[in-house]
């Protein structure tokens, strides 16, 4: 009865529709109540935790002070894992930055979704993460770069968002410095006026604050940082300016230097970045690890905004990034590839009342993000994910560690279980290129692929893979 009398009464669907405008929920959650006009009734009260999580882009997974990293300034992000659980064996499934989003969002691999190149937009009709979220009562928020269905510095349209209510962001603009614009919900665009690391944190707290006024929510943030061109700010960029880092023991000197396409960068002796590093890894090295320990201050920022607002005794934060930097090792650069500097990358989870300073070898990939995702929210899993939730040992309870983990682009697949990694071409049928031990050999310098003493081993994984391979091409 009351719910009808809501309806017929106009003035005050009215007033509470310009209320609900006031805290930014919209026309759509004001008209909740008129059930008989054919709406959807409101999503159940949220049963879990609020969520806020982070991801860099191009951070390998050794980047920080907590993984072993003596020269990296991360102490916010060492902070992070003495309140949580650094989980160091963290795997990007397909380690590129639209496939790694796509998996985010829908918890499938990349070739379930047919996301294995960038600027995929999700799968029309995909069910999503923010879908999920939306579905238990939380306000879902993005913040920063997209790069789903396009590139380029612009607006993201509702249809390729995700189901996210909350958007500011802009598809994919590799500058830190210029044209720095984020679009809001509506496609405007706002100038900050800043580095893009401090405009996306300015945004995100702004968001935070917003969405913490009206119930539980989840909070994305994309930050674009240390992806090249490597543009830290000044302050960052001098505490390591006299600094020689170490390079990894597999290093080659290499050219770090590569063009961007959006925006598109000039001649090499035209390009700002080209002068900055050009040739030059032992420059590239200084600069990426500035970019990391101002995107690390950034997460500091986060993370006192959450104690001002009162919400880190009910707020799980989770940091990641896409995928890693190769930096010369194998004589190679940027991502893509199943070596480790490609393919790991950061996880830390902090959970209130979980695990504090665990360090966990438990294998995890990003296809386990959105099981977790749900299971800290105290929301229903989804039946087509991939991945499982690793939530119960953020949480200090203990969990299967003995399961294998898969990555893949178009053109390779690996798998890791234990300490064996094997890694295969794809082609007309899988063929097996590589094999390590990375507790003896954890920089990937002694290929065991033809041992005859690791033959049997190389055999189990290999069934392994070509099954899981099998599965993921049907689309199944």
């Amino acid at each position: 009865m009351r719910k009808s009398v809501l309806c017929a009464n106009s003035r005050k669907a009215i007033r509470r529709r310009e209320f609900l405008k006031t805290l930014g929920l919209g026309v759509a959650v004001a008209a909740l109540p008129c059930l008989a006009r054919g709406q959807q009734p409101p999503a159940p009260a949220a049963k879990g935790l609020n969520l806020v999580f982070l991801f860099a882009d191009q951070m390998h997974g050794f980047a920080m002070g907590c993984m072993g990293d003596k020269q990296i300034r991360t102490p916010h992000l060492d902070r992070l894992a003495k309140e949580g659980v650094l989980f160091r064996n963290a795997y990007s499934s397909a380690p590129v930055c639209t496939p790694f989003r796509g998996t985010l969002f829908t918890g499938r691999y990349g070739s379930q979704t047919g996301i294995l190149d960038n600027e995929r937009p999700l799968p029309q009709g995909e069910k999503t993460l923010a879908d999920c979220l939306s579905a238990a009562g939380y306000r879902t928020s993005y913040v920063g770069k997209w790069h789903l269905g396009g590139a380029g510095n612009k607006a993201v349209p509702a249809a390729l968002r995700g189901g996210f209510t909350d958007f500011i962001g802009y598809q994919c603009y590799n500058d830190y410095l210029e044209n720095v614009v984020f679009f809001d919900e509506e496609g405007r665009g706002v100038k900050p006026g800043k580095h893009r690391t401090e405009a996306t944190t300015d945004l995100a707290i702004a968001r935070l604050e917003r969405a913490a006024a009206t119930g539980p929510f989840a909070l994305f943030v994309s930050y674009q940082n240390p992806h090249y061109p490597v543009q830290p700010s000044p302050e960052y960029d001098a505490m390591y300016r006299d600094v020689k880092i170490a390079r990894r023991p597999n290093a080659r000197d290499i050219d770090p230097y590569t063009a961007t396409v959006s925006p598109r960068s000039p001649k090499k002796e035209d390009d700002a970045n080209w002068r900055a590093y050009g040739a030059n890894l032992d420059r590239y090295l200084q600069l990426y690890y500035a970019m990391v320990t101002q995107l690390d201050a950034n997460v500091g920022r986060m993370l006192a905004a959450l104690d001002r607002l009162g919400l880190a005794g009910r707020t799980a934060v989770m940091f990641t990034s896409d995928h890693g930097d190769l930096q010369g090792s194998h004589g190679l650069k940027n991502k893509s590839l199943p070596w480790e500097e490609s393919v790991r990358i950061p996880c830390v989870v902090r959970v209130p009342g979980g695990a504090k300073g665990v360090v966990s070898d438990m294998p995890v990939s990003s296809v386990d993000y959105l099981p977790t995702c749900l299971d800290l929210a105290g929301a229903p899993p989804l039946a087509t994910a991939a991945g499982v939730s690793f939530a119960p040992a953020a949480r200090g309870r203990e969990q299967d560690t003995s399961r294998p983990i898969f990555a893949e682009m178009k053109g390779w697949c690996l798998i890791r279980r234990g300490d064996l990694k094997l890694v295969a071409s794809r082609g007309q049928a899988l063929q097996a290129t590589h094999l390590f031990d990375l507790k003896d050999d954890p920089y990937e310098m002694k290929d065991l692929v033809d041992n005859p003493a690791r033959a049997g081993a190389k055999q189990e994984l290999f069934a392994a893979l070509a099954e899981w391979n099998r599965r993921v091409m049907a689309r199944g």
